[in-house]
């Protein structure tokens, strides 16, 4: 990790096809203006919720020496595709300059172990501020007018960035990988052997909280669990938040259970649509998907009825 002050490490292994809204850019070529270097990846939670004051930050102040240079850096497998995080991209109307860099050179390269981060660096190519994490760009900001000012483009240093602080309570359910790397022993249910084959499971009669729990034909994948047959399948997680989200990837419908009951326009999340009474998610990209947002915290079980090939790699609460 960084300490303050220190000159700042050239952004190196990025291709020249990997930039969106800007041709490649370096910090060399920068120097003279103030640089935040946003280290993120797209189906993070954290890091979406940064996206706005991003947005803010680049609009406000985009006219004057100041630029942002988003470094994508992958989590998972389906986010080194270009073409995913162009999609996201365009989707949500971000428009200042984002490099994917899927080796996650450059965030290894300044110390990186958390998404977000951010890197603020002055007019010299000093680094005058380091940030872990989905609050505190109001810091940013103020860092930022102290520097236009020693530029002599503003005379007023008061903030403009109002955020919304995201407080968690260490009751919240913590997020949770379903493949193996990150969560070798956190499966509930009993793996069996059928003459299908051994990837069957068998669900257990008692769940505990942050727990996953299968029933049908599953395999887990070191990134992912994975249906392998559709027919009397599921996956279940006992929960206690406000929010779920989950990191889905596959193309289809499938339908969202809160204790084995269909979700209501007063618990659905943005991305539940209703059928006939019914509760479900069209999966169309790999993405962060919101499936659950109720206003206060509650307990309760999210139940998944899969199509054959959905991937679940993480969930998400708040």
């Amino acid at each position: 990790m960084f300490s303050p002050d220190k000159k700042a490490h050239e952004l190196q292994n990025l291709k020249p096809n990997d930039w969106l809204n800007s041709k490649p850019l370096t910090l060399e070529q920068s120097k003279g203006k103030v640089i935040l270097l946003d280290f993120w990846t797209y189906s993070c939670i954290n890091c979406l919720r940064t996206l706005p004051s991003l947005t803010h930050l680049w609009n406000t102040y985009k006219d004057n020496s100041f630029i942002i240079i988003s470094i994508h850096t992958p989590e998972f497998a389906f986010e080194q595709e270009f073409s995913n995080l162009k999609k996201f991209v365009e989707k949500n109307n971000l428009t200042y300059p984002i490099v994917n860099d899927p080796d996650r050179f450059n965030w290894e390269n300044y110390g990186n172990k958390y998404w977000p981060r951010s890197t603020l660096i002055n007019p010299q190519g000093k680094i005058i501020l380091e940030h872990v994490g989905e609050s505190g760009y109001d810091e940013i900001e103020a860092k930022l007018l102290q520097e236009l000012k020693l530029l002599r483009e503003i005379k007023s240093i008061k903030p403009t960035l109002k955020e919304e602080s995201h407080y968690y309570s260490p009751e919240i359910s913590p997020e949770t990988y379903a493949g193996k790397k990150r969560n070798p022993n956190g499966l509930g249910s009993h793996q069996v052997c059928t003459k299908q084959g051994c990837e069957e499971y068998v669900d257990s009669p008692r769940h505990h909280l942050h727990t996953i729990y299968l029933q049908g034909s599953w395999k887990q994948h070191q990134e992912y669990l994975e249906c392998l047959h559709q027919e009397n399948s599921y996956f279940e997680y006992p929960y206690y938040a406000q929010e779920v989200n989950l990191v889905l990837e596959g193309k289809g419908l499938i339908e969202i259970l809160i204790n084995n009951q269909p979700l209501t326009p007063e618990n659905a999340g943005k991305n539940i649509i209703f059928k006939n009474s019914r509760s479900f998610l069209n999966i169309t990209t790999p993405a962060l998907y919101n499936l659950v947002h109720t206003a206060e915290n509650h307990k309760a079980e999210i139940k998944i009825i899969p199509f054959t090939g959905l991937r679940i790699y993480a969930l998400t609460f708040g």
